[in-house]
């Protein structure tokens, strides 16, 4: 029992001493592949919803083999069957198990694995993952085995656990400090607007402007007023709201959204279209739903920069059955296949480094899940990309 106890006293350490998930792995996966110098190693991560297991680290696996553990269904072999159950399972010779996904057949001979182990990793009553060990000799896992494999894929969730509530903490910090800074610019520029609109004002009330001048005068006063309109806009989106919903027009928080990215959507010569059937309110919190609704528009609005020829930006409201369904739509480049299972996953991003947290969709899926509403990402035959919310209609207090 030394060794094993060895073992989880190593992995235990790197928790406490770090939130580099990565590291946790890495100790992880080498220290359990030493119990007897025979075992491969394999990590899953469950995806946002729910649907599969990504592998995200191995020890041990063959090409192969690692091929057939990219990417696995829940409920559907050995490793998605115990994810699906949350609960350990184990297998004496694996060659032989029902169970064995039809794939992995032909590589797990191949390999010769026989014992076969895999846990899931939780936090908070939640799974996260799953940690599995395969064995290339006959001995089958003991119980002390299963054990430390349980002990380890624990201190695994609670270091994921640890890294996604820092993040989170750091994220609101950033936001928080972003807004504070947005809210005292935002002042700065409405207090010259002011004084812009009412020497305009002065102007136009005056006889003896000429029509040319005069003209010229309200053209000033036009876009001083547009931009005191936005200004208005960046602090209601700046300033920290208390949680609350109320009966809430999803076309109207479009519309506020809208006002504040046009004038960079016409820079980038993006055609906005907008669709909007009258629909009933939802019970929502107007402030997080623009959040979201935000965070779809520019995410649209970066992928279309990358786009050739026409650029259009579609946002769409309808009634559905008993929900309102709004739709942001795009004709760029689209979500690439292997990415679309990823798309919500918390700190995963297709953007360079320092051009995005990897936590915008996550947060908007966390957002909607909690309003009872559904968001979810697909591919547009005509090209593009379509995300959409669903939201329930009525009263939900």
């Amino acid at each position: 029992m030394e060794p094993h106890l060895k073992i989880l006293y190593t992995v235990a350490e790197t928790v406490s001493r770090t939130l580099d998930v990565e590291a946790v792995l890495r100790t992880a996966l080498e220290a359990l592949t030493h119990v007897t110098g025979h075992e491969i190693a394999s990590f899953h991560l469950l995806s946002a919803d729910g649907s599969t297991l990504e592998l995200r680290g191995d020890r041990g696996l063959s090409p192969r083999l690692r091929q057939v553990n990219r990417l696995l269904p829940v409920g559907q072999g050995l490793i998605g069957g115990a994810a699906a159950a949350g609960k350990t399972v184990t297998v004496q010779d694996v060659q032989g198990s029902s169970e064995l996904l039809p794939s992995a057949e032909d590589a797990v001979r191949q390999d010769q694995i026989h014992g076969f182990v895999s846990v899931p990793i939780q936090a908070r009553g939640r799974l996260l993952g799953m940690l599995s060990l395969g064995r290339q000799t006959r001995d089958p896992f003991d119980e002390e085995e299963v054990a430390l494999l349980e002990a380890t894929a624990h201190q695994i969730g609670i270091a994921l656990d640890n890294a996604r509530l820092y993040s989170e903490l750091v994220h609101a910090e950033k936001l928080s400090a972003v807004g504070e800074l947005a809210s005292g610019i935002a002042h700065e520029i409405n207090n010259p607007l002011t004084t812009i609109l009412g020497q305009a004002q002065l102007l136009l009330g005056r006889s003896d402007v000429p029509m040319p001048v005069r003209e010229r005068v309200e053209m000033m006063a036009d876009e001083a007023s547009r931009a005191a309109r936005i200004v208005q806009n960046l602090l209601l989106f700046a300033r920290h709201y208390p949680p609350e919903r109320r009966p809430c027009s999803i076309s109207d928080q479009v519309d506020r959204v809208l006002a504040l990215k046009t004038y960079q959507l016409e820079r980038d010569k993006i055609r906005v279209i907008r669709e909007f059937t009258p629909c009933p309110p939802v019970w929502a919190d107007e402030n997080k739903i623009q959040q979201v609704l935000l965070n779809l528009v520019q995410n649209a609005h970066q992928a279309l920069v990358r786009a050739t020829g026409d650029r259009e930006l579609v946002l769409r409201v309808r009634p559905r059955a008993d929900k309102v369904l709004v739709e942001v739509l795009d004709n760029g480049p689209g979500i690439p296949t292997e990415v679309l299972p990823r798309i919500f996953d918390p700190f995963f991003t297709t953007k360079p480094p320092g051009e995005g947290s990897g936590l915008g969709l996550s947060v908007s899926y966390g957002i909607i899940g909690q309003h009872g509403g559904r968001l979810y990402a697909e591919n547009r035959r005509e090209g593009g990309a379509a995300f959409s919310i669903e939201l329930p209609i009525g009263d939900r207090r």
